[in-house]
């Protein structure tokens, strides 16, 4: 089965990133009760929006993994919406569209100074900008009522 390329809402990405985070966002949907089921897929549209943004202080040190914790983190939760839409399975083969919506906390690691100052301090004063992007979404049927999709998603943080 191929997989259904969709389309970013948002603008394109940002040029230059020194803070960012790059996760994927994979899910099952299921087409709700009230709509047909899908002969087709036809499209995939996505668009996130950064609804809430905290910095924690947390350890410093190495991750098992190998990634040096700063002591400084930003949580990042991204609302996802999507319309997916579809060609029922039906003789009129009408055109319909199923919306979803998903939060996701994408957490990015920051250093404690940026150009010698605590990113504490520029965080309380407003001088830390984030921003989602969709790099790439993919979805397929699984079946005539159930769709496996997958969002990559790029959260560039700015600071000013």
């Amino acid at each position: 089965m191929s997989c259904q390329t969709g389309n970013a809402i948002q603008g394109n990405l940002p040029v230059e990133s020194l803070y960012f985070k790059e996760e994927m966002v994979c899910e099952i949907l299921s087409i709700p009760p009230q709509k047909p089921d899908m002969e087709r897929l036809l499209d995939v549209l996505v668009w996130p929006e950064v609804v809430n943004v905290n910095l924690i202080e947390t350890p410093k040190g190495r991750s098992f993994e190998g990634q040096n914790l700063t002591g400084v983190k930003l949580v990042v939760e991204v609302n996802l919406k999507e319309k997916v839409t579809y060609v029922a399975n039906e003789p009129t083969q009408s055109v319909h569209a199923a919306h979803y919506e998903t939060l996701k906390s994408i957490f990015v690691i920051l250093p404690e100074y940026i150009d010698g100052k605590k990113v504490c301090d520029l965080f309380r004063s407003n001088r830390v900008t984030v921003s989602a992007y969709v790099e790439d979404s993919c979805a397929r049927m699984l079946d005539t009522r159930t769709i496996h999709k997958c969002v990559m998603l790029f959260v560039d943080v700015k600071v000013c």
